[in-house]
């Protein structure tokens, strides 16, 4: 028999929002999207309730609170709640992922304790596969029949991104996954029947399967996931503009003053591209001596990325690392670069920094590869280039960087588009449409 969903008036949902990790403990960009989409929801009246993870081993720096019965911390489950934000403590070998992605009896358990204390009247999941397990969708449906999963990266298909020979090759179109690419991804680590089972699931318990780009909604269906629309991300274009007073700090912290700058952030890692960057850096130093890369990421990855460029060591004479920012840090980021570039050798789902980049009003430098194409327009708020065509991609940043005209342009333009287009107001209102649906 069916359980009994109540109907609730389009103004007084409870919505309950999954993710594995969630600020200000968790620092990924999924999250930050998550609690975006929190704020918002929270602003249009809507009751809001977060059920995000932490490891087990953090249980003792996370103040104690008495929400759950006597039996419950008797056992040491160590589920924590800040008041409408629950926390519960997984940790597993990471080896295990692609098996412990499927299900948890210890995570089910808690979930469904939780939900039933919540009762929501629609679930908005995103990244659950790693830590709350896409059983979690079994256990929203018991709840409501509005459940929604937004993908924001190819982990429901594939073992790890998608960077293969033929997805290169073809220039980003060729996105289907063979057994013999999950066997190269996963090794030893392979599990034959994930992606069976988590196709089984999004059918059985998902109403929307939400993909954050057309790249991704045409790689998901090309590897048997079926789509229910794209939304894109959005942001608040007003809270990247950073004071005066802040650029100078941060320029003289950094010592950027007299310098020419291309702005990197995220993953320093071979799909980022950080080595054809590292490459096009040292081709245009030759020509602009006061060049600078300035990386926001772990200083301590870039000595290998240096070595893969095969480029001279007196290149980071040219690199400034930041390390990882604070959020209210990055406004004046973006306003000490000339140009932003993320040239991604991988099916780069949404990069959100194009986007903030767009509102800081930068010009932006991105890959063919992933959703970069539907952020920025080329030639008009920036270049979309094929990094692995090294010419191409450095004149496109040469170009940015000798002609500041341009590159104001470009950037008005960007932040043009961003405001019309990406913002968090449009995708909120798009997602609450579904939730009501």
């Amino acid at each position: 028999m069916s359980p009994p969903f109540p109907t609730v008036p389009f103004f007084l949902m409870r919505i309950l929002l999954l993710n594995d990790d969630y600020p200000p403990r968790g620092l990924s960009s999924v999250g930050s999207v998550a609690e975006d989409l929190a704020r918002g929801y929270r602003d249009r009246g809507h009751h809001v309730s977060v059920i995000t993870t932490h490891r087990t081993e953090e249980d003792g720096s996370i103040p104690a609170s008495p929400v759950f019965d006597s039996e419950a911390q008797t056992r040491g489950a160590g589920r924590r709640r800040e008041g409408d934000l629950w926390s519960i403590p997984v940790s597993y070998r990471r080896a295990l992922r692609h098996w412990h992605c499927l299900f948890s009896p210890r995570v089910s358990r808690m979930l469904k304790k939780i939900m039933a204390d919540i009762r929501p009247d629609a679930v908005h999941a995103h990244n659950i596969h790693t830590y709350l397990t896409y059983d979690a969708l079994r256990i929203a449906r018991m709840h409501t029949p509005n459940v929604i999963l937004t993908a924001h990266d190819v982990m429901s298909f594939s073992y790890s991104r998608l960077a293969t020979a033929a997805y290169l090759a073809s220039e980003g179109r060729e996105t289907h996954l063979t057994a013999l690419d999950h066997l190269r991804q996963a090794g030893l680590q392979w599990n034959p029947v994930r992606n069976f089972c988590i196709r089984c699931a999004l059918k059985k318990y998902v109403t929307h399967v939400v993909a954050v780009s057309e790249s991704l909604a045409q790689a998901l269906r090309s590897n048997g996931i079926e789509t229910s629309t794209v939304i894109h991300h959005g942001i608040d274009c007003s809270t990247w503009q950073a004071a005066a007073e802040e650029v100078e700090a941060f320029r003289e912290r950094f010592k950027l003053h007299g310098k020419k700058v291309i702005l990197f952030g995220g993953r320093i890692s071979l799909d980022k591209g950080v080595v054809h960057l590292l490459r096009a850096l040292d081709m245009l130093r030759r020509e602009m001596p006061n060049v600078t890369l300035l990386a926001v990421g772990e200083e301590e990855r870039f000595q290998g990325m240096l070595e893969r460029a095969g480029v001279s060591h007196d290149l980071s004479q040219h690199i400034v690392v930041t390390g990882w920012l604070p959020h209210e840090e990055l406004p004046a980021a973006y306003a000490s670069a000339d140009v932003v570039t993320t040239p991604s050798l991988c099916l780069d789902t949404f990069n959100l920094m194009n986007l903030e980049a767009m509102a800081a009003a930068k010009p932006v430098v991105g890959t063919i590869f992933g959703g970069t194409p539907e952020i920025v327009v080329d030639g008009v708020t920036g270049f979309v280039r094929n990094p692995l065509d090294l010419p191409a991609y450095t004149e496109a940043l040469r170009t940015l960087l000798l002609d500041r005209t341009l590159a104001e342009r470009m950037g008005q333009a960007g932040r043009e588009r961003a405001e019309k287009h990406f913002t968090l107001k449009n995708q909120v209102e798009e997602y609450l449409r579904l939730c009501a649906a």
